[in-house]
């Protein structure tokens, strides 16, 4: 797929159809008023005219939270990353400590809101605008969003809300709204013949389908995704730059690879030999930024990102830092793979043949020498593998919860913190639903 047959735009015109297509937001008259009074007004919503407007608002609140909160602040429970970050709030958030009065939670739970209410509500709209809805590539198109945004709330969120109801959802109920959205995606996208969105929507519904405990379903949703296929949520020419190249650049640089991903010792500087893996990569000697104390490795482009070139220090080679206008997979056909695996077990076969095989294909990419291992030692390994294929892409907090819930194990880092001053790691694995949300919902109340 080319950038340009998914691109995803954003910019004012979303910020204000999201404000009317919303409930709650008191802005919307004095924008329209006082700073666009040519904007969109809400009698329009439902004009023919305004088709790609509202299809391209879905895909742009997407962009909006997928670099952050989504990835930024996602992996900060993780193994993925430390903070160089100077504020005590943030330290926190990397020590897995987070409480729902604080922004982050209401961040993240604000931004995956607005991304599932958008879906939503364009994808009823729609229903009535189209004249074909049931074979038109904009109704598979936002119908997917409308999955991905159940599916990515359950990989952060504790719990989360739906439209101001009374009732508090837990992940793996979130994961189950979101399977009958990507099955209609999945149909209007072969009515429709696009297969781009057929195999986004098919990805979707594996990822979803792993989460909510459905393993039959995620092999048979991810077996047929090519394993060339790769949709990218776009951040060339938008008007928000990709957060992550501020995150790397600069004096005031604080993204560095935790100990659990770094190619050697941490605290060692000239990190150079060890780093034969092209899917992680980082600078070989720690900096401190923001925070002057977290030592920061900063990572690479890593698979998931646009400017990946495959190239190790190891070999000299030159990896490339992010870029404000670095682009992020949203899907692969390596992530479909995976997740048939996982669903598949010690003993599946599959569209990359054995669990075995597809594991040592993997290695192999990631210049490692095949293994000969079986049972629950090659699901370990088919677990690391995944971690290197998608590091730093926004699936690690979500596979970490998926496994520990799943008793697997819990691999959440623990003991204490690369910076030794922090102290422990807390216990946080997720967002909590923040206190905005039990101020301004009169249905439901917080106990305990």
């Amino acid at each position: 797929m080319t950038h340009a047959m998914n691109a995803i735009r954003r910019g004012v015109p979303v910020l204000v159809l999201g404000c009317l297509l919303t409930a709650g937001c008191d802005t919307v008259d004095r924008l329209l008023e006082a700073e666009n009074p040519g904007a969109i007004g809400e009698d329009q919503l439902s004009d023919a005219a305004l088709l790609e407007v509202l299809v391209n608002s879905v895909g742009g609140e997407l962009t909006s939270m997928y670099d952050d909160p989504f990835i930024w602040r996602g992996s900060m429970f993780t193994d993925e990353q430390v903070t160089g970050i100077n504020w005590e709030q943030t330290a926190r958030l990397n020590l897995r400590v987070i409480s729902f009065d604080e922004g982050d939670a209401d961040g993240m739970f604000s931004a995956m809101s607005s991304y599932r209410f958008i879906a939503d509500s364009v994808a009823g709209r729609l229903r009535n605008l189209l004249d074909s809805p049931a074979s038109d590539e904009r109704m598979a198109l936002v119908l997917t969003h409308a999955g991905y945004s159940y599916t990515l709330m359950a990989e952060v969120m504790c719990e989360a809300t739906i439209n101001v109801g009374d009732q508090i959802y837990s992940p793996a109920q979130l994961a189950e709204f979101a399977v009958p959205r990507f099955e209609e995606a999945i149909a209007v996208a072969t009515a429709a013949g696009t297969d781009d969105i057929l195999n986004l929507a098919r990805t979707g519904l594996a990822r979803a389908a792993l989460l909510a405990g459905n393993s039959a379903l995620a092999m048979s949703a991810a077996r047929d995704v090519p394993e060339n296929f790769t949709w990218w949520v776009e951040y060339a020419d938008q008007i928000v730059d990709n957060v992550m190249q501020a995150r790397v650049t600069g004096g005031n640089h604080a993204l560095g690879v935790h100990p659990g991903f770094l190619n050697g010792t941490f605290g060692e500087q000239d990190l150079v030999a060890t780093q034969t893996d092209p899917r992680v990569q980082h600078t070989p000697s720690w900096t401190t930024g923001h925070n002057a104390l977290t030592k920061l490795y900063k990572p690479y482009q890593s698979l998931p990102y646009s400017e990946f070139n495959g190239e190790t220090i190891a070999d000299g080679g030159e990896p490339l830092l992010y870029d404000d206008d670095t682009d992020i997979r949203l899907a692969s056909g390596i992530e479909a793979m995976h997740h048939y695996y996982e669903a598949a077990g010690p003993n599946g076969t599959g569209p990359m043949g054995t669990t075995l095989e597809f594991v040592n294909a993997r290695r192999a990419f990631g210049n490692q020498a095949p293994v000969n291992l079986s049972g629950d030692a090659l699901m370990e390994e088919l677990r690391d593998q995944r971690g290197r294929d998608l590091f730093m892409g926004g699936f690690r907090l979500g596979d970490l919860r998926r496994w520990k819930a799943n008793g697997i194990g819990d691999f959440f880092p623990q003991g204490t913190h690369p910076n030794p001053e922090w102290g422990p790691y807390g216990d946080a694995t997720c967002y909590p639903l923040p206190s905005s949300e039990y101020e301004g919902n009169p249905n439901i109340r917080r106990t305990g």
